[in-house]
């Protein structure tokens, strides 16, 4: 599957049931005019920070409108406000960031919205996905007034319940009763019209000219949201100057710039993207980021500790803004390395847990800052790597 971690996984499996539910056998196509709200954990910023997303939905033919808030909470003081407005005939999404007064347009190559923003055309899988999980219908019920058919679906992490609309055939409802017997809502629809929204809202936002990096599509997670999320908290380890915050610790190491076919036996999962990553006024970018965890495996009593190595290469000399996105067991702290030259330094910090993290995996951003001190949202990603932690007897 393209989508990366256990929560977007799952949310694959429940869509499955669209599809293969006989009496839905023969689907309509999506409908192209509607609004939505909903309450869900399965959007990149949640799994990040682990509080759920509050999302408007506006589509309209080939625009689609997207407007995502959390309240504050520890991390994000502020709380979160982005809004997303796609235009598929041109194969562009505005990312506007009210939190931190940012804009940016990034290419998107899809037909339809993440499928984790909206569940209206979210609901096609493959055959081999669809073969991954066991699925029958068990009732009906109706959603916050929307009548829907139940169906459940068994899968390696637990049993999903998910409620369909009888129009429209897309989820309203999604829950997860895990091994263990722990019940989370994954996914709730408030209200659904299908009346074709105002023409205003599909307006592109005034002085958004800068272009992100790299391509986005409908199932893959968009790297602007990640540098703009503190998982739980906040903290900051300056490795020029070895101060360290919140009961962070940071070590600093100097190797060799890696060769390109290094790049074949980076740990699974841990693999960064190709683009680089700078301000526009900086001269050098960052290349690539890596992330692993010592141990890359835990099974066991809890509480424990693990630590998260990060590899950042820069292809010249400056100074690299970059931060942990492991709210699970660390405050996702940030900080800055300078390089001398083109090269790889690691930063290591040490995290704990007390349970089975909730949000399966961490990951790493970073970027060159200009002379200013200033970064903008062109991050590169190491990508989400597995936590692999099971704490036993709880």
């Amino acid at each position: 599957m393209n989508m990366r971690g256990s929560l977007l996984a799952l949310l694959g499996f429940a869509f499955a049931g669209v599809l293969i539910i006989p009496r839905l056998a023969a689907q309509s196509s999506a409908p192209q005019a509607y609004s939505l709200t909903q309450v869900t954990y399965m959007t990149e910023v949640s799994m990040f920070s682990g509080q759920a997303s509050n999302l408007k939905v506006y589509r309209s033919g080939s625009r689609e409108l997207v407007e995502l808030t959390i309240p504050p909470y520890a991390g994000e003081p502020k709380g979160v406000h982005q809004r997303y407005l796609f235009d598929f005939q041109a194969h562009k999404a505005y990312i506007q960031d009210f939190t931190h007064n940012a804009c940016s347009w990034k290419n998107y190559i899809s037909a339809r919205a993440p499928v984790y923003y909206d569940p209206v055309t979210g609901g096609d899988m493959t055959p081999a996905q669809l073969a991954e999980g066991k699925q029958h219908a068990v009732g009906t019920e109706a959603v916050n007034g929307i009548p829907a058919w139940i169906t459940e679906s068994v899968t390696q992490d637990g049993k999903i319940r998910m409620w369909l609309a009888q129009k429209g055939d897309f989820p309203v409802k999604m829950t997860l009763q895990a091994k263990d017997g722990t019940l989370s809502t994954l996914l709730e629809v408030k209200q659904v019209d299908f009346s074709p929204p105002a023409a205003a809202l599909f307006v592109p936002p005034a002085n958004c000219s800068t272009q992100a990096q790299g391509d986005w599509s409908d199932t893959q997670m968009n790297a602007h949201a990640e540098a703009d999320i503190t998982a739980q908290g906040s903290a900051s380890a300056n490795l020029a100057t070895g101060e360290t915050h919140a009961q962070v610790t940071a070590t600093m190491q100097q190797v060799s710039p890696p060769a390109a076919s290094q790049s074949s036996r980076a740990p699974q999962g841990a693999g960064a993207s190709r683009m680089g990553a700078t301000s526009p006024q900086a001269t050098s970018r960052v290349t690539g980021v890596r992330l692993h965890l010592v141990p890359d495996h835990f099974e066991g009593p809890c509480p424990g500790q693990v630590q998260l190595v990060a590899e950042i290469t820069s292809d010249g000399p400056g100074t690299v803004w970059y931060k942990f996105l492991a709210g699970a067991v660390s405050r996702s702290p940030e900080g800055t390395v300078s390089f001398d030259a083109a090269g790889t330094q690691t930063v290591t910090i040490d995290g704990a847990f007390r349970m089975t993290p909730r949000v399966p995996t961490a990951s790493v951003i970073a970027i060159m800052e200009d002379e200013a001190g200033k970064h903008g949202p062109l991050t590169v990603s190491s990508g989400h790597v597995n936590y692999n932690i099971t704490c036993t007897g709880q």
